[in-house]
């Protein structure tokens, strides 16, 4: 009798698929590609780099092959049926052309817009990539449609592609974002010179009885005053209310041999400034001594500078008042 085990016969085990890293990719070239690693059609080179798996057909690649480029990951996907070479860049301008290639009647819209026009706006980074469309589609790789009805007045044509115009895709976004990242994206917008307080109030008065625009009252309320943030809205609102006027908000100060900063309010005949420290934008330490910093300076350019926190305006606006009527009756 042999001693020798018999071999277990079976199925043979499936061989797990696992993702290539990039530097695999740069060395392999399997038999069945008939054309470089690197080749893309010729089209996306006026698409920013972006094109679809049918343009790259319609340009000579096979079916099969191009597939498995897909699979393999030397085409990454951008979104819907967009897709770049592997280790292009991906930014607002790509995710627009993928967007486009996905539904051509699509305006870049939202969001997705806005990105297009100050690239470096503060966004959610989970936000997908919108189209404003005429009918209804479903969500597609991280592409997402909304059926707005956008007027003509609305739309822009840039970087070949219809896109909503830079005040009314800051407005549809703001009412997309909670309140949080809405109050946010406000007070960097307008603080940046990066809109126009008139027109973003002809925005909203556009989208009267639109679902959410209730929500941005508040900040039409701020613009018209020039005000932005919750803190300076209320000092102005108190202000109002104890009859303390010739004040101008979110005013542009240039002193002698610096950089332009704002301020929140400037009496300028008085020659005082008066800032609201919100604790979430002034409690560290590079803030405090930002701020001290550039008191000094306008103290020394003849402004007196008075700086008062939410607690005071909320709990003490009487004396708050009293505190800033009295300052301008001394100058």
């Amino acid at each position: 009798m042999g001693t020798g085990r018999t071999p277990m016969m079976g199925r043979p085990q499936a061989q797990s698929r696992r993702s290539i890293s990039g530097a695999k990719v740069a060395n392999m070239r399997p038999n069945s590609f008939r054309h470089r690693l690197e080749w893309i059609p010729p089209v996306a080179s006026q698409q920013r780099g972006v094109f679809s798996r049918d343009q790259a057909i319609q340009a000579g690649m096979t079916r099969g092959e191009a597939d498995y480029r897909v699979r393999l990951g030397l085409w990454r996907r951008v979104g819907g049926v967009g897709v770049v070479l592997h280790g292009q860049p991906i930014d607002a301008g790509v995710r627009a052309w993928a967007l486009k290639l996905t539904w051509p009647e699509a305006v870049v819209w939202g969001p997705s817009a806005l990105t297009l026009w100050i690239p470096d706006a503060p966004l959610p980074t989970n936000l997908p990539t919108y189209g404003s469309v005429r009918t209804s589609h479903r969500p597609s790789r991280g592409l997402a449609a909304r059926q707005t009805g956008l007027d003509a007045s609305e739309v822009v044509e840039r970087l070949g592609m219809p896109i909503q115009v830079r005040h009314a895709a800051l407005v549809d976004t703001m009412m997309l974002l909670n309140e949080s990242d809405r109050r946010g994206l406000f007070s960097w917008v307008f603080t940046r010179d990066k809109a126009d307080p008139n027109m973003f109030i002809e925005a909203v008065n556009r989208r009267k009885g639109w679902r959410g625009v209730r929500a941005l009252a508040r900040y039409v309320t701020m613009a018209e005053i020039g005000v932005v943030s919750e803190g300076e809205l209320r000092l102005a609102l108190l202000m109002d209310h104890h009859g303390i006027n010739g004040w101008q908000g979110n005013v542009r100060i240039k002193l002698p041999g610096q950089i332009p900063f704002r301020v929140d309010f400037l009496f300028a005949k008085e020659r005082l400034i008066v800032e609201v420290d919100g604790w979430a934008f002034h409690s560290s330490r590079q803030s405090f001594e930002d701020n001290r910093w550039r008191d000094a300076q306008l103290q020394a350019a003849g402004y007196q500078v008075l700086r008062l926190t939410w607690n005071q305006l909320v709990n003490q606006p009487q004396v708050t008042a009293s505190l800033i009527r009295s300052i301008l009756a001394s100058r």
